[in-house]
């Protein structure tokens, strides 16, 4: 027989999952057969909860799985970050008009992010956005998706999604997703929004983080969110593979900072909140990396011998801390530079 406890954390979690559900059920234009697909899900919880009696160890499983909170720190105006690492951020514009999400993070993070948004707003969810095709920034489309709300990316985002992807760093392939998860409208350039009394510019960045990177900005709250084409920590990592470069980064956050001002609070895909001043701390930090880098290619120097001579000593113990080190980040940079990378076959 499982202790207290353990009984008090199942109760907790199915309580947890019903306010969930409501606050799915509330909160879009579910579907007959995805509504009874999240009633289900809480008759799970049930049954899980029954079967603690004989088998306790489900409560502990079940328990990690659901740890962590979904932190929601206002920004701006209708504007708020919603972050539960090691997703990427979630810009939320929530207010009369309904809910403006961008990136939705992994799927299990579904429930959180409604029940959040639910505290947000009575309104709907009119909007589900992505800033590039990455599953911890698109996650939960296909729920969304099958919630019936309506997922807006860039071309190139529909195109991955729908595609077999590799990833070189990670050496892992993506299938293709299911149809329900995939962005109904794309775009090629730019688009606008108005909506919660404001004007939301969207502008493509190409072949920066990859090449479908998009960035929103709030025109008037004076935020921005930037996806991975700008993250708020050490060197970051560049999808070759998806026709990411350090060159389009680079330009990417030039193109940013065209827009930024000296009040400008910006939403990096990872990290926390910026500011102007440290984008352009960044920028100028990426600018040294490849310089560094491209220096040493112009004398004919191979991957090998560029890795030891440690071009980026002077930068690492700034920027190579996180989970891009040094070594890697020299990697990406030579690939981006000289194309010599490879698809498995």
């Amino acid at each position: 027989m499982p202790g207290k406890d353990k009984i008090n954390e199942c109760l907790t979690l199915f309580s947890e999952s019903t306010e969930m559900f409501k606050a799915i059920r509330s909160h879009g234009s579910l579907n007959s057969t995805y509504f009874h697909f999240v009633a289900d899900i809480r008759s799970v919880f049930l049954i899980a909860l029954m079967g603690l009696l004989l088998i306790p160890q489900l409560v502990s499983a079940q328990g990690r799985r659901m740890e962590g909170d979904l932190e929601v720190t206002p920004v701006r105006g209708s504007v708020h970050m919603m972050v539960m690492e090691p997703a990427g951020n979630i810009g939320v514009s929530a207010g009369p008009d309904g809910a403006f999400i961008i990136d939705d993070q992994f799927a299990p993070m579904l429930g959180r992010i409604v029940l959040a948004i639910s505290k947000l707003t009575d309104q709907p969810i009119k909007y589900v956005l992505n800033t590039h095709w990455h599953g911890d920034h698109t996650g939960s489309n296909e729920h969304f998706g099958n919630m019936g709300h309506i997922i807006i990316a860039h071309d190139n985002v529909r195109a991955r999604m729908n595609s077999d992807q590799y990833h070189l760093v990670f050496k892992a392939g993506t299938p293709p997703h299911p149809e329900a998860a995939l962005p109904t409208i794309t775009f090629s350039d730019r688009m606008t929004f108005h909506f919660n009394d404001d004007v939301i510019r969207v502008l493509h960045v190409p072949n920066a983080h990859t090449d479908g990177d998009a960035i929103y900005y709030f025109e008037k709250a004076d935020v921005m969110h930037t996806g991975d084409a700008f993250i708020n920590r050490g060197f970051p990592l560049i999808d070759i593979a998806s026709g990411g470069s350090i060159k389009g980064q680079i330009e990417a956050t030039n193109k940013m900072l065209e827009l930024v001002g000296p009040d400008t609070i910006i939403i990096p895909g990872h990290g926390p909140l910026a500011d102007r001043a440290r984008m352009i701390e960044i920028r100028d930090m990426l600018v040294a990396a490849r310089g560094a880098i491209v220096k040493l290619l112009d004398q004919g120097k191979s991957l090998e011998q560029i890795l030891a001579a440690k071009p980026l000593a002077d930068l690492e113990e700034k920027w190579g801390q996180g989970f891009v080190k040094s070594k890697l980040f020299v990697r990406i940079v030579y690939q981006s530079e000289t194309g010599d990378w490879q698809l498995p076959q």
